[in-house]
Order: structure tokens, then C-alpha cells, then sequence
């Protein structure tokens, strides 16, 4: 007998400090207490419009925190407790009574047909185990329930279980579920559908009420009778809940709008905080952009393409953008609209193409493209500021300029030599109009002019004001450049042109206004950072010039087309037809629209900014200000008007024809009288005429 209970004693020992050493080895492996106590689940990404509508998120689980307190009535509570853990409020992490019974039962059923595990242990191996069956993984289960016991509260450990949880469809927690399933709040959920969700929890793929509804209905069943023997409802409640169909939501795959804006602020992110934050830290993102606009931008901007496609049977359209024989992608004449508020420069509206899923290149900001005449605000910007006024002239005539054109590269006998060729630059429809004053030349974009007004400012200062203002393409200062040989973006020209909509004040275009943490903490708040680039005077009067534009030059469509507010503008086509521009702009917004093949060839004869841009910028424009009052552009102090001669741009006299009420730079009006229309001066030119005959 001694020599039997010495050796149970020693093995019995010796199995005691095996599972005392196999603890402590095992423990090694979890997590310390303080990195239990810095628990917080994986959370995406929130994107809201600036009326505060979410538009996007971006996660890996997706998941929307929410506390117990805030569940308020919801029966989700009790129908999870009754489901997964009834004695949860009264074990310390292991539930060493229901392990027994639940033995028991499957012994009973020859098969496991009950679980015994605890809702920590399942938060345990949510958080830090692998699914994988075993004994090791079902003891440090055990050890780490234990130690999240000892950690959390039991109103803590619930709210983390409650928002780790998978629920299928890749939704994980309760509220996400409920907002999936039934498109509300977990805390507005009723009984028969939070006893839906409970009993997902058992087996999200195998109780999907999507996939298997009359599987999830039998386990909804199940879990009301769990709430009635758990005391949370009664019996008649259960059997009245039982009788309610499911009530889930078909879930829609439509593409929702603003692709190419999500996607700007996406990288923007990325960029500030790394994706690991993007996708997991739970942040809130808050933008600029304007839903009703944004959508009625992806609208019209469809619209009108799709209508040009069939008006004028380009070559490709957007319908068969597959090639059938070889499933290969066929390029469509494309278009971008970008669009902010002037006193801000937030970004109201993005669109990067006419369709993100066949395309993702954002064409408003990655796309440098020749504006053609849309280059030439800051032409005469850069002139305005330098002396010249609207009512200054120019020759409008044919002109040549020596070694400015594309030089001839001569073949393999001198492969290093260039011979520089000489310029002709000629109007659109290669007619001229003699003398012209500077708001005729703008508001009818006659190059000629353009060309030699930029020749006297120097187009060493034009490429200035241009980057100044925007523009942040390096520009070479040649005698093209006036009329847009270079490459610009359209976010640079809506850049740009916002500063003469905001009285020679520069406002980058941004689209993120503030970004909070988890907590709500704000972690960064857009300053609205700006810069005065020309003085308040210049910005009015080459504004006013443009306003001419819209009135009764290029852009005067628009006004038939029903946009009557006061608006300025500039269209602009490359000589090719292979870009169409139009930007704009009132007191309130800007925007800008280019229309273009990807790979530079031409949209067809006559395809011009006018034609093709400025219906996409009239309708959005419509749109944009509904509600807001017809406000003219607001004068500066030093600017004073004058009655001038239409055709010398001098004060006018009384034998003038044609008189005109002309804005100037207090201090640059003109002093002289026009005399050409006095009659001794008529008398002598049909004299001299006359004589040259």
C-alpha cells in the first residue's frame, strides 16, 4: 500500500509540474498585460461628403465600432449572450460547468454537437489564436481567457467581442451586420432580428440568411428559444418573433459615384499615413466634395460624350469598347471635369474619365495635355500687370517669326545637326481683323495678337505668372507659349484660373478638409493657406476681359444655353483638334472640362472647346448654382471706367461711331481724345486714299 501511494504520489507529482511547466512554456507565447490593455480592433477608413453623407470606406474587415451603452433597448445583447455564453456574467473566463455539460451532451450524441467555449475565450482566439483544432491552441485559449479576465471589465470584454465578431458577407461586428442586413443600427434592431444575427455567429457561412435562408430561419428559431430559457423574453414573444420573415436587404453592387475623387483622396492618405492607417486605424476622413455635384458631373459629362460618339460616328465609342474577336480594349474619346469653391479651393466635383472600371487614370490631374488658347488669361494677366490695358491695340496681321518653329533634324550624314525652321502662326478660320484692342483679341482668342503681345511682354514673364499663378509644368519661354504649346494639367488650370476668380489670390485645389483618429481626435485640419499672386486690380480687369468671352465671344453658348449668371471664361483647342478645353468661373465655383483621345490623336474637324467642353461646363454650372444669387464679380477700389472710342481705344470724342464703357487701373486710363472720326481727320485719309489709287 505505502509503495502504491508513493507512486500515485509521484506521478501524480510529476503530471502536476508537467502541466505546471507546460503553462508556463505555453504562456510565454501570449500576450503581455500590457498589450492586452492597448487593444483595439481593426477599423477602416470613413470617407464623408462635406454635408457630412458617407461615401466611402476603406477597410480590410469591415467594421464600425460601437459601444454597449449605445445598443440602448436593443435585444442584440441578450439574444448574443443566450446564443454563446449564458453564464458569462458569472465564470472567470472558463466556464468549467458548461465544459462538463457540453461533454456530456456530445458523449450522449456520439459526435460534438455543443461547444463549451466561453465568449473570452472566443475573443482570446479572435484577437491572437488561429482557428486551428487542437490541444495546444485550446489551452492557451484557456490561459489567455484568464488573463483577459484579469485585464478587462466584463462590460469591456462583451464590447469587444460584440465588434469583433465575423458575421459574413465581410461585415465584422454587430454593427456592421445590422447595417448590411437590415440597413440600421444595431441599436435599432428589433427582436427577430437580432436573434437572426446571433445566430450567425455559430457559423457565418453555413447561417448566411443570403445564401441559406431556410438554414438561417431553423437557427434563428433556436436562438429564441435560447433568449426564453436565458430569461431575457418570454415564450410568446419568441413564438411572435419566430413567425417574421427574414427581412434582409439584397445587397446592391452598383459602383458608387465619385470613383476618381475616392481614389485621389485615397492616395492622399496613403501618402500622409501609410495604408496599415488607411485600412486598419479607423480614421474619419471629411472632404470637400459635393454629392449632387459630383454626380451631376459624372452625368452630363457622359451625356455629352456619349452624344458626340453618335452625332458625329466616331471611329470608337464607349459601346464597343471591347473587341470581340480579341477581347481587346479599344480606346474611347475621353473627359475630365474638375471642379472647387473659389473662396476655399475645395474640390467640389472630380471626374478622371468616363468610366473608373475600364480606366483609372485620373485625367484632371495626371494627364498634361496642350491647352491651346485656355493658356491665354495668364498672357494677359502678365500684360495687365505690366502697363497694358483692355483698351490698348494690337495688329492683328500675318507675321513671321525667324527660327521659331519645329526644327528639321537631318538624317544620318550630320545626325547631331538641327536646322531651326521659321514660325508662321495664323488665326483659326485665317482671317484678320487690322487693329484690334486687347478685350476684342481676347474675347475672339485671335492667336496673332496673342503671339505678338507675348513677344512685347516676353515670354520669359508669361511662363512666370503662369507658374506663379499655377501652372506647375516647367514652361519654355518660346514665342508659342501664348498659345498653350505646352503641357498643363486640368488641375493646374482650374488652379490658376481661381486666381483671377479670387482677386489675384492663389488657393490650391484640396479635397480632404480634416482627418480625425478613432476617438474623434483631429489630427489635421486643413489651413486654407494662401498666397497673393497679382494685385486685386489686374485680377478684376483681366476677369472683366473674360466676362466678354462668355458674353459675345467663344464661350457665348452658354448664355443660350440657359447659364445667366455673371461668369468669365476661356475656351481652348490645340490646332490638331486633339484637345478641347473650357474653364470657368463665377464669384462661387470654378471648373474646368478637357475632352481628348488618351494617346493624342484628333477628335475631328471643328471639335472645339466651344462644341465640345463648355455644354459639359454650362450644365454643371446650372447645377451648381440653383440656389445661389446672380452676384457680379466685386470691383477693387483702384479701378475706374471710362467711355473710350470702339476703335482707337482713346477717350472718346463726339464724332466717334461706336463708344464703349472700357475699366481700367486708376492711373492707366488714357489721357488723349480719339481724333481719328473728327471730320477734317475723315477728309484727309479719303484724301490720301484717294491719292493712292
Amino acid at each position: 500500500m505505502r509503495r502504491w501511494l508513493i507512486t500515485f504520489a509521484v506521478t501524480l507529482i510529476t503530471i502536476v509540474v508537467a502541466m505546471v511547466a507546460g503553462i508556463l512554456w505555453l504562456q510565454k507565447d501570449l500576450p503581455s498585460p500590457s498589450l492586452l490593455e492597448s487593444i483595439e480592433p481593426s477599423i477602416g477608413t470613413t470617407v464623408y461628403a462635406r454635408d457630412g453623407r458617407v461615401i466611402h470606406e476603406f477597410f480590410r474587415e469591415n467594421r464600425i465600432v460601437v459601444r454597449v451603452a449605445e445598443l440602448g433597448e436593443s435585444q442584440i445583447v441578450d439574444a448574443v449572450l443566450a446564443a454563446e455564453d449564458q453564464r458569462f456574467n458569472e465564470h472567470w473566463g472558463v466556464d468549467i460547468a458548461g465544459i462538463a455539460r457540453a461533454t456530456i451532451i456530445n458523449i450522449r450524441a456520439g459526435r460534438v454537437v455543443q461547444g463549451a467555449s466561453t465568449i473570452t475565450q472566443q475573443l482570446a482566439r479572435n484577437l491572437f489564436l488561429t482557428p486551428e483544432v487542437s490541444l495546444t491552441r485550446k489551452v492557451k485559449e484557456a490561459l489567455l481567457a484568464l488573463r483577459i479576465e484579469q485585464t478587462f471589465s466584463k462590460n469591456r470584454i462583451l464590447e469587444l467581442y460584440l465588434n469583433q465578431i465575423y458575421l459574413g458577407h465581410g461585415s465584422y461586428g454587430v454593427e456592421a451586420a445590422a447595417l448590411d442586413f437590415f440597413d440600421k443600427h444595431a441599436s435599432e434592431l428589433n427582436l427577430h432580428e437580432s436573434a437572426l444575427i446571433a445566430g450567425i455567429v455559430q457559423s457565418p457561412n453555413g447561417y448566411s440568411p443570403r445564401r441559406h435562408p431556410d438554414l438561417a430561419l431553423r437557427r434563428r428559431s433556436i436562438v429564441l428559444n435560447m433568449m426564453v430559457t436565458y430569461g431575457a423574453i418570454t415564450g410568446d414573444e419568441a413564438a411572435a418573433a419566430d413567425t417574421m420573415g427574414l427581412s434582409v436587404r439584397d445587397r446592391e453592387d452598383v459602383a458608387a459615384s465619385g470613383a476618381y475623387f475616392i481614389e485621389h483622396v485615397r492616395r492622399d492618405v496613403i501618402a500622409r499615413y501609410g495604408a496599415e492607417v488607411l485600412y486598419s486605424g479607423g480614421l474619419s476622413v471629411y472632404t470637400t466634395m459635393d454629392i449632387h455635384l459630383q454626380e451631376v458631373a459624372e452625368t452630363e459629362l457622359e451625356k455629352r460624350m456619349s452624344r458626340l460618339e453618335i452625332e458625329y460616328d466616331f471611329p470608337t465609342t464607349k459601346q464597343d469598347e471591347f473587341d470581340l474577336d480579341t477581347l481587346a480594349f479599344i480606346p474611347y474619346v475621353q473627359a475630365a471635369l474638375l471642379a472647387t469653391d473659389v473662396r476655399t479651393g475645395g474640390i467640389l466635383a472630380m471626374v478622371g474619365g468616363r468610366d473608373f472600371a475600364d480606366s483609372p487614370f485620373n485625367r484632371s490631374t495626371q494627364a498634361p495635355r496642350q491647352p491651346g488658347s485656355g493658356f491665354k488669361p495668364f498672357l494677359y494677366t502678365a500684360a495687365i500687370d505690366n502697363g497694358f490695358s483692355p483698351a490698348d491695340t494690337i495688329l492683328d496681321a500675318p507675321l513671321l517669326i525667324p527660327g521659331a518653329g519645329a526644327p528639321i533634324k537631318f538624317g544620318d550624314a550630320a545626325p547631331d545637326y538641327e536646322e531651326p525652321t521659321d514660325w508662321w502662326p495664323v488665326n483659326y478660320g485665317r482671317e484678320f481683323s487690322g487693329q484690334v484692342r486687347l478685350r476684342y483679341a481676347l474675347k475672339k482668342s485671335i492667336n496673332l495678337v496673342a503671339v505678338r503681345l507675348g513677344l512685347l511682354v516676353g515670354p520669359d514673364k508669361v511662363a512666370d505668372y503662369a507658374n506663379r499663378m499655377g501652372i506647375s509644368t516647367h514652361l519654355a519661354p518660346v514665342p508659342s507659349l501664348p498659345l498653350g504649346s505646352r503641357e498643363v494639367t486640368l488641375m493646374d488650370m482650374v488652379t490658376a484660373y481661381g486666381v483671377l476668380a479670387n482677386q489675384g489670390v492663389r488657393l490650391d485645389p484640396y479635397a480632404i478638409d480634416r482627418i480625425e483618429d478613432r476617438n474623434g481626435r483631429i489630427l489635421e485640419q486643413h489651413s486654407g493657406m494662401s498666397q497673393m499672386i497679382v494685385p486685386p486690380e489686374t485680377a478684376y480687369i483681366v476677369t472683366n476681359m473674360m466676362e466678354s468671352v462668355m458674353s459675345s465671344g467663344t464661350g457665348w453658348a452658354a448664355r443660350a444655353w440657359g447659364f445667366q449668371h455673371p461668369a468669365a471664361g476661356k475656351t481652348g483647342t490645340t490646332n490638331d483638334y486633339a484637345d478641347a478645353w473650357f474653364v470657368g468661373f463665377t464669384p462661387s465655383v470654378i471648373c474646368g472640362v478637357w475632352s481628348g483621345y488618351d494617346e493624342r490623336r484628333p477628335l475631328g474637324r471643328s471639335m472645339t472647346g466651344a462644341r465640345v467642353a463648355l455644354p459639359i461646363w454650362t450644365e454643371f454650372m446650372k447645377a451648381a448654382h440653383v440656389d445661389l444669387p446672380k452676384t457680379p464679380f466685386e470691383r477693387p477700389a483702384g479701378i475706374v471706367v471710362r467711355t473710350i472710342c470702339a476703335e482707337t481705344g482713346l477717350l472718346a470724342a463726339d464724332d466717334c461711331p461706336k463708344i464703349m464703357e472700357e475699366v481700367f487701373v486708376q492711373g492707366m486710363e488714357p489721357v488723349r481724345q480719339c481724333e481719328r472720326h473728327s471730320p477734317k481727320v475723315e477728309e484727309e485719309t479719303r484724301s490720301l486714299i484717294r491719292f493712292l489709287r
